[in-house]
């Protein structure tokens, strides 16, 4: 499920789907949700299968007070602001290349 999850959030992204509707106020941060992203990566990364675990799923999501909805909530309304999703990316894929190279911060 939470596959399907991720799966979703990613459509969404690559899709463009957007929902403009959303109201800010109602939406994450774009740093919660870089620094969400990056520590689900990073708890994925750190198993043997790839796959975070749905207790270190959960964890993550606690840790940083978001739900699997503020994500995709995040992911529909700025998914058509092309610029704006690929710096969030780029940021990822920085901090996902940082996590790698030190292994005492994947936790």
């Amino acid at each position: 499920m939470h596959r399907l999850t991720l799966g979703i959030l990613l459509s969404f992204l690559a899709c463009g789907e957007s929902q403009s509707n959303l109201p800010a106020g109602d939406l994450i941060e774009p740093e919660d949700f870089i620094e969400t992203y990056v520590d689900l990566r990073a708890a994925a990364l750190i198993t043997e299968d790839g796959q975070v675990t749905e207790s270190g799923r959960s964890e993550v999501l606690d840790r940083h007070g978001i739900s699997e909805e503020d994500l995709i909530s995040f992911a529909q309304a700025y998914g058509e602001d092309l610029m704006f999703m690929q710096e969030i990316w780029n940021e990822i894929e920085l901090r996902l290349e940082n996590t790698r190279s030190s292994p005492d911060t994947m936790n």
